[in-house]
């Protein structure tokens, strides 16, 4: 009895001195490619204002139907278009590979 009190002793000091095993860190992992833009390139242009409406509507902003679009130049290799809603509302909407995109407002531009 004496001998496994003894050994229980032993095995909690050891215990107590131990360092704590390292734990794996966590990585920050850069995101992956889907291919999500290759896919909305490839939709005729009736899908893509599709695409582009669903992008304004989910951003909460306001857009009742696409009446017209155009292509952009790329930013930060993002595909870009301006879109116009059918009640006078612009937009640009960037497209990100992770499915995510940037809806931002475009100044109204006085008629002249």
């Amino acid at each position: 009895m004496r001998n496994g009190l003894m050994l229980v002793l032993a095995a909690a000091l050891t215990a107590c001195g131990s360092q704590p095993s390292p734990q794996p860190t966590p990585t920050a992992t850069a995101p992956r490619e889907t291919g999500y833009i290759a896919k909305v390139l490839a939709l005729p242009p009736r899908q893509i204002n599709g695409v582009l409406y669903r992008a304004i509507d989910d951003a909460k902003q306001k857009c009742q139907g696409i009446a017209g679009v155009e292509r952009q130049k790329p930013r930060n290799g993002k595909p870009v278009w301006a879109v116009r809603c059918l009640e006078g509302s612009a937009w640009l909407v960037a497209l990100g590979d992770d499915g995510m995109a940037e809806v931002t407002g475009i100044p109204a531009q006085p008629s002249g």
